[in-house]
């Protein structure tokens, strides 16, 4: 990492410091295992008394804690400017530009000359590397795509033909976009397949994780909106269009022609069923899957989704029903013996 004083993270951070200006930080560490050197930060008020056994040179706190016998940085988010501090204390890697020997660029491509083409990645007919973007090893960028400035396509990753990609995006190794969409017509006792002649749009600052599988549309576009980020194992079936930043977390199913506003989030492992609307600022909690539009913002549970409170009122009765199952045997029982009484 790159060392820096207290005195220049200050200025970074826009940071109040409470201690040396000149102390040199030479690591980044979590507030349990930081040590003499290292910088860290302290993510809530609650866990202040972690504190008096933390080694580390300083410590990123919020507006309203303090402590003696070490410096503090005091900022409104620490976590955030932690985060902010990696990025200025690891800089990326300088890309090799230039298309590397053992890749192979099709001569109607087109590779900005600050662009980095590695070797083993396939560039076909008709597509665009803007500038600064790096292409690993092992991509396939297929026919027509489009990949604006500043992109990293990690190894292995797949573009079929004519995605667009725009400016900062990250995708990680072994994702597929612009995959086939999942589109079939019953004919008797066969399926027969609808061609997917779409394509795959993915906006500015989209992030997208490990081995997800976006989509292209039948017809029109399946889009990611800006700033939308996708955890590992995702996917998104055809003519989804998710507004902007959106999340969604690993192994969530997204089925076809979902419509998303801006700011919804999924969480772990959920489903959502096709053609439904989910409109902004909602959250979809961990395994729920939803079945219908969503049209007020909220936090959804179970299945089918629903609002929190339902949910948990509803969770409630579930777990008292083998109590009550009891309960009405045992009236069912009584009953049985006062309509043989009444019967003598």
């Amino acid at each position: 990492m790159v060392k820096l004083s207290l005195k220049e993270i200050a200025q970074h951070l826009t940071a109040e410091l409470i201690g040396d200006p000149e102390v040199l930080i030479t690591g980044l560490s979590g507030i349990t295992e930081a040590k003499k050197g290292d910088i860290t930060f302290l993510a809530h008020r609650k866990y202040q008394d972690q504190l008096a056994s933390c080694l580390a040179s300083a410590v990123i706190v919020g507006p309203e804690v303090e402590a003696e016998g070490i410096n503090l940085l005091r900022v409104e988010n620490p976590r955030f400017a932690f985060a902010r501090l990696m990025v200025l204390a690891f800089p990326p890697k300088p890309e090799v530009p230039g298309v590397q020997p053992g890749a192979y660029v099709a001569p109607t491509a087109q590779v900005h000359p600050s662009a980095s083409v590695y070797t083993g990645a396939h560039v076909l007919e008709g597509a665009k590397i803007g500038a600064r973007t790096a292409v690993y090893p092992g991509c396939h960028v297929g026919e027509g795509v489009a990949i604006g400035e500043d992109c990293l396509i990690y190894a292995n990753v797949t573009l079929a033909r004519e995605t667009v990609v725009g400016d900062r995006v990250v995708i990680n190794s072994g994702t597929v976009v612009g995959s086939e969409g999942f589109g079939y017509e019953r004919d008797g006792d066969r399926h027969f397949k609808i061609p997917q002649v779409g394509n795959v749009i993915i906006e500015d600052d989209v992030e997208i994780g490990a081995l997800c599988a976006i989509d292209r549309g039948s017809i029109k576009s399946t889009i990611l909106g800006k700033g939308t980020k996708l955890d590992n194992l995702v996917h998104i079936a055809h003519n989804c269009q998710l507004g902007p930043n959106n999340l969604v977390l690993s192994q969530a199913g997204i089925a076809g022609s979902v419509q998303t506003g801006q700011n919804v989030y999924f969480a772990g492992q959920t489903g959502c069923m096709d053609h439904v609307k989910i409109v902004d600022r909602t959250q979809i909690g961990g395994r729920a899957v939803v079945v219908s539009d969503i049209k007020e913002p909220g936090l959804y549970f179970g299945y089918p989704a629903r609002p929190q409170a339902e949910w948990q009122k509803a969770s409630v009765t579930f777990y008292k029903t083998p109590e009550m199952s009891k309960r009405i045997a045992e009236l069912e029982r009584q009953l049985a013996e006062l309509k043989e009484k009444l019967a003598e």
